[in-house]
């Protein structure tokens, strides 16, 4: 009897010291995601579900806990856990969480504002590299019903109709009868992009427009009402009609992909995710997740535009100098354009992380004997134009530079200062979207440039 319970206590010390090894080897890994609707009601759980498989969790499943509230679960055959929350209730819910420590990440649909960051310092620098992370790019579209005959519209006759200055389509070019506005609710970011590149005069919205926290259910309305006014991101377009926008000095474009991933398009925007300083090597490995390729087709997947590259045949735009087409003559225009910080020659944070992936984009096979064109451009400055354009090539060749050191030929750049402008002059933000360098793809050889993405 007393060998047969020294063998019982034998197995159960062995089974208690097994548990307990596994137990040490089970990390459980969190990552929880708040603010903005229009990441996180698609893109974000999608990322996060990704993510947790390419972690090695198994049976990853999403569940709506409450609306706009996800929980991403997972396990691993060591026994730890994988714990995703999504909580998407507006851009501006996002920041007091990561701030508080209740959130990893925070989910924005517009750039953190200089008041932002100056109340996140205890966080870090919220418009660092290592803090801001731009995960994927939109559009503001403009959208009517599919029959609306219009085709575009000025950015200034939006804004006046958004006020309630313009009540009846035929103010707008239309035909006669009543506009009924659509648009996002108070916590969302998209509600914010559109007051700052839309309400520009400090307009308020007129009180008549229909709010909506979903932007998918804001869509919906617009595309079963022939009457129907909205703002949207571009992903979201479904059965509804987008217009062309533009402003004075642009060209009147749709938010299509090339035209929002150039952010040439007047409405583009960027899609952030914010992190704080003393990030987890958990979240900090699910940013680069999300920066990945991997990453980057979730984000094509989801209907947004992509960071990866990918080769467009364009028509030049006119009204550009004429050396400007000695540059891009029989190029082919890649999907990127490197944009600066306010005020400085350091390149932003998209522009850092593309310099990377154009160094990759080269290093393909089919690309390793291509060569890259840049054209800088800067709108007309009050300073004297020889010092505007000795800055613009000191930029362009700080650029040149940083992808020679990783082994990409540059063949040609110029700075330009009476090219077109991509924003009208005057506005807050124009100068940043104005002052950029495009990128262009040239096969010596005279072949036909490839048009895989990377």
């Amino acid at each position: 009897m007393r060998s047969k319970i020294n063998r019982l206590s034998s197995l159960a010390v062995y089974l208690l010291v097994g548990s307990l090894a596994l137990g040490a080897h089970a990390e459980s890994v969190t990552i929880r995601l708040h603010g903005s609707n229009t990441i996180g009601s698609k893109l974000g759980p999608s990322l996060v579900e990704a993510f947790a498989r390419q972690q090695g969790f198994v049976g990853v499943e999403r569940n709506e806990t409450a609306e706009l509230e996800f929980r991403i679960s997972g396990r691993r055959a060591d026994g730890s856990e994988f714990n995703g929350v999504v909580k998407a209730h507006g851009t501006n819910t996002g920041r007091i969480d990561l701030m508080s420590g209740a959130a990893d990440v925070w989910m924005a649909s517009r750039a953190a504002t200089p008041d932002e960051v100056a109340q996140a310092k205890a966080i870090g620098d919220l418009h660092s590299p290592q803090q801001e992370h731009v995960v994927a790019l939109d559009g503001l579209a403009i959208i009517v019903h599919p029959d609306n005959p219009l085709g575009e519209l000025r950015v200034e006759q939006i804004r006046d109709a958004f006020a309630g200055r313009i009540t009846d389509w035929s103010q707008l070019g239309g035909k006669p009868g009543p506009i009924k506005l659509y648009g996002r609710d108070d916590n969302s970011g998209t509600y914010d992009s559109f007051k700052s590149m839309v309400l520009t005069d400090g307009a308020a919205i007129s009180s008549a427009t229909q709010r909506f926290e979903s932007s998918s259910d804001l869509e919906r309305s617009v595309a079963e009402d022939p009457t129907a006014l909205g703002f949207v991101g571009f992903s979201y377009i479904a059965h509804s009609k987008a217009l062309a926008v533009r402003a004075e000095g642009t060209a009147a474009l749709k938010p299509e992909a090339l035209s929002v991933s150039t952010e040439d398009y007047l409405l583009a925007r960027r899609l952030y995710f914010y992190t704080a300083g003393n990030a987890s090597p958990e979240v900090t490995e699910f940013i680069e997740f999300v920066q990945s390729t991997a990453g980057q087709a979730i984000v094509a997947q989801t209907g947004f535009v992509a960071q990866n590259v990918f080769v467009a045949r364009v028509q030049p735009t006119p009204g550009n100098p004429s050396e400007y087409y000695d540059v891009i003559g029989h190029a082919d225009r890649l999907s990127m354009t490197f944009r600066f910080r306010p005020a400085s020659s350091t390149l932003d944070s998209r522009a850092l992380r593309d310099i990377e992936r154009l160094s990759a984009f080269m290093r393909l096979p089919e690309n390793q004997h291509k060569e890259l064109r840049l054209a800088a451009f800067s709108p007309k400055a009050e300073r004297a134009r020889l010092m505007t354009l000795l800055t613009l090539n000191d930029r362009v060749d700080h650029v040149s530079q940083l992808l020679a050191t990783r082994g990409v030929r540059v063949s040609m750049s110029r700075g330009f200062v009476d090219g077109p402008v991509v924003a009208p002059l005057g506005r807050a933000d124009s100068t940043v979207r104005n002052e950029r360098v495009e990128v262009w793809l040239v096969d010596p050889d005279g072949g036909i440039s490839g048009d895989r993405a990377l």
